[in-house]
């Protein structure tokens, strides 16, 4: 019975031991190296028919890989998103492209907003505006 609790309570203070390790190495908290984000299309004002749709095309890197991809199209002065999804890439270099409906976009203006957070959950964030007729 000694021997079983000897061995719980060795067990216990290595696996103790090994998440405190992984805590005070701080790889899992921010290090303030952001992953580097570029949207390339929709272009800063460009106009879209609706029948062509929206492609969005970004280029998203960091040396810890990017975690998560948050994509939302919101438009200009509204509080609701007309586009929210989230993708997880776990990449280092991600060359996103893809094309969605636009019919669901009423004629306007929007705000293209992508958050990329690699695995050390620091976040980037970039921005483009563009219309819909």
């Amino acid at each position: 019975m000694k021997l079983t609790k000897l061995l719980a309570s060795v067990v216990a203070v290595i696996a103790l031991t090994a998440c405190e390790d992984v805590f005070e190495d701080g790889s899992l908290q921010p290090d303030g190296s952001n992953p580097a984000l570029t949207i390339r299309n929709p272009t800063k004002n460009q106009k879209l028919a609706k029948s062509s749709g929206l492609r969005i095309k970004l280029t998203a890197s960091d040396k810890d890989k990017v975690k998560e991809l948050h994509v939302r199209v919101r438009a200009v002065g509204g509080d609701a998103d007309h586009i929210n999804f989230t993708t997880l890439p776990d990449k280092k270099i991600l060359e996103f492209d893809t094309l969605l409906n636009a019919n669901v976009l009423p004629q306007g203006d929007y705000t293209l907003t992508i958050n990329a957070t690699d695995f050390r959950t620091n976040v980037s964030t970039d921005e483009v505006l563009f219309s819909v007729k």
